[in-house]
C-alpha cells in the first residue's frame, strides 16, 4: 500500500507520496478548500490502488485536508506530533525542513501503521464549533475586562462596558444553546450524563471533552487518550548524575489540559479514587504539579472507562 506523508502548516501542505516500490514523489498544495481538489487530481495521477494518508494533529490546522481526503475514500491517520518526533530520531534525522517532515510522516505511516481516524458527526463537528466560538468569546471578554480595570478615560471606559456587557450576554446565549444542543442528541445526552457522573468533571469540563475528544471512548487505551492530551510524564535523565524532575509531556490538546485543571483539584477532595491517588503520591514524596498532574490523567482515564463500557461512574469499582 502507498503511504502519503503530510506535514501541515497554516498556510500549505507538503506532502510526500512513498510507493510501495520504495519510489518518492514530493509536492507541495495549498491548505484551502481550492487546493485539496488539486492535492486529489495529483494522487489520482498516480493511479493508487489504495493509500493510508498520515498527518499530524498541528493545532487546528489540519483538520479540513484530513475531513476531505477521508471523504475522498483513502485510509487517513492523524497521530500526536511527539510520535513523529520520535520515530525521527531514531532514523537519525538531523535535518528538519517542512518537505523533510513530510517524507518522515509517510516513513512513519509505512513503517507503524497508526490507528485510523474518524472525522466527527455532524453533530460533534456543531458542538465542537459552539464550544469553540465560547471560547472565543470569553478570551475576548478577558481582554476587554482587563483593559477596563486599567482605562481611565471615561468615555473609552463606557464603551468597554458596552463592549463587556454584550459579550457576557453572548456568552451566556452560546450557553443555552450548547445545552440545548446536547439535550436534543441522545447520543450525546448519553455521554455527557456518563461523564458528568464522575466527581470532580462537571459541565464546563463534559462539554469540553465532549467537543475536542469527541472520539475518547474509541481510543486503544485509556493511556492513548492521556498522551493525546498530553497529559503523560515527560521523563529526563542522562547517565548516572542528570536527572529532572518529571513533568506533562504538554503534546496534545491543551483545551483539554486547560479544562481539567480545576476539576481535578476538585477530584482530589471529593472523588475516592483520585483522593487515593493522591495520598499514595503525597506518602512518595512527590511535588505537588506531579500529583496535579497524575489527577488530570486520572480523570482522563475515569472519562475513557465510562464512556467506553457505557457505565456510570462507580466509585468502588476498583476497590
Amino acid at each position: 500500500m502507498a503511504t502519503l506523508g503530510i506535514d501541515v502548516s497554516k498556510e500549505t501542505l507538503d506532502v510526500t507520496l512513498l510507493k510501495p516500490d520504495g519510489a518518492q514523489v514530493k509536492g507541495q498544495f495549498g491548505n484551502q478548500a481550492k487546493e485539496f481538489k488539486k492535492l486529489q487530481r495529483w494522487l489520482t495521477n498516480h493511479q493508487l490502488k489504495e493509500l493510508h494518508v498520515c498527518m499530524e494533529a498541528t493545532n487546528v490546522y489540519w483538520e479540513e485536508a484530513a475531513e476531505f481526503l477521508h471523504e475522498q475514500g483513502y485510509q487517513v491517520s492523524v497521530v500526536n506530533p511527539a510520535r513523529i518526533k520520535g520515530f525521527a530520531q531514531s532514523q537519525m534525522r538531523r535535518n528538519k525542513t517542512d518537505p523533510l517532515d513530510g517524507e518522515v510522516i509517510a516513513q512513519f505511516c509505512a513503517a507503524l501503521k497508526p490507528a485510523l481516524w474518524q472525522p466527527p458527526t455532524p453533530e460533534q463537528r456543531q458542538l465542537r464549533a459552539l464550544v469553540r466560538h465560547q471560547r472565543a468569546l470569553q478570551k475576548s471578554l478577558t481582554q476587554q475586562t482587563n483593559r477596563r480595570a486599567t482605562c481611565k478615560e471615561a468615555a473609552v471606559k463606557a464603551s468597554l462596558k458596552r463592549v463587556i456587557d454584550t459579550l457576557q450576554a453572548e456568552i451566556e446565549h452560546i450557553e443555552q444553546q450548547i445545552q440545548t444542543f446536547i439535550d436534543d442528541q441522545p447520543e450525546l445526552k448519553q455521554q455527557y450524563t456518563l461523564l458528568i457522573s464522575i466527581k470532580g468533571i462537571g459541565h464546563r469540563c463534559a462539554v469540553v471533552l465532549l467537543a475536542e475528544m469527541y472520539d475518547l471512548a474509541d481510543y486503544e487505551s485509556a493511556r492513548a487518550a492521556a498522551a493525546d492530551a498530553g497529559l503523560t510524564p515527560s521523563h529526563y535523565s542522562s547517565g548516572k548524575t542528570v536527572r529532572r524532575k518529571p513533568k506533562l509531556s504538554k503534546v496534545g490538546k491543551a483545551s483539554v489540559r486547560s479544562i481539567l485543571y480545576f476539576p481535578a483539584i476538585t477530584a482530589m477532595q471529593h472523588n475516592p479514587i483520585v483522593r487515593a491517588l493522591k495520598e499514595r503520591l503525597e506518602a512518595r514524596g512527590k511535588d505537588w504539579n506531579v500529583i496535579l498532574g497524575a489527577a488530570m490523567r486520572k480523570l482522563v482515564h475515569l472519562a475513557y472507562g465510562v464512556l467506553k463500557n457505557r457505565t456510570l461512574f462507580d466509585p468502588n469499582y476498583s476497590r
